[in-house]
């Protein structure tokens, strides 16, 4: 058990606390990569849905990123009128536009798109599953006042197709949508780079 608290600490010293001399090595030269945590809120009957969204991107430049994912729904709580409930599972592709409005705030048109499975679970836990996809464009308000991650809110409307068979319900509805996106490109400079990382530029 000591040992493995000792490696522990010299592995945590060698990330978090690194020499002087990997300070001054040369910084990561890519654009920035991140991943994107987003909640798509939408109401069938009364009740709110959420689609959880995991998507790590690339920025291309300035204006543009791109990225891909994977979206899920899972709600255990809410039986539609034929006793069953509604799962989503799909992959996730997504392409955004982004423009600055102040010095912290920016805008961004975004367009996601994916493929997978929907599901009805049936009240004697049988499951029926079919074809599902989905086509999104959104526009989402940006804070970037935080060095390692932004917070975003906005709104879409998701066009879907989905197997009538299975859930009989018109899934094409508006959403709400809230953000949290972690730069793990500025998070990896802070550490190990520390003069590359936006923190310690003059204008923060």
């Amino acid at each position: 058990m000591r040992t493995f608290y000792f490696i522990t600490t010299i592995l945590i010293n060698s990330i978090i606390f690194p020499q002087e001399g990997k300070i001054i090595e040369s910084p990561i030269l890519i654009n920035e990569i991140g991943i994107r945590l987003e909640i798509k809120n939408f109401f069938i009957d009364g009740h709110r849905f959420k689609i959880q969204e995991t998507k790590p991107y690339y920025k291309l430049n300035e204006k543009f990123k791109i990225g891909f994912g994977y979206c899920s729904l899972k709600d255990e709580n809410f039986y539609f009128r034929d006793s069953t409930l509604l799962r989503i599972n799909s992959s996730n592709f997504f392409g955004s536009y982004n423009w600055m409005i102040s010095e912290t705030i920016s805008a961004e048109a975004t367009l996601d798109f994916g493929i997978g499975r929907i599901k009805s679970i049936n009240i004697d836990d049988s499951i029926d599953k079919g074809a599902y996809s989905f086509f999104e464009p959104a526009i989402i308000i940006n804070y970037n006042g935080f060095n390692f991650f932004n917070l975003g809110f906005g709104s879409g409307i998701r066009f879907t197709r989905n197997d009538k068979s299975i859930f009989y319900q018109n899934l094409t509805l508006p959403t709400l949508i809230l953000r949290f996106s972690l730069k793990f490109t500025e998070i990896y400079n802070h550490f190990h780079h520390r003069a590359n990382t936006s923190l310690y530029l003059s204008y923060d």
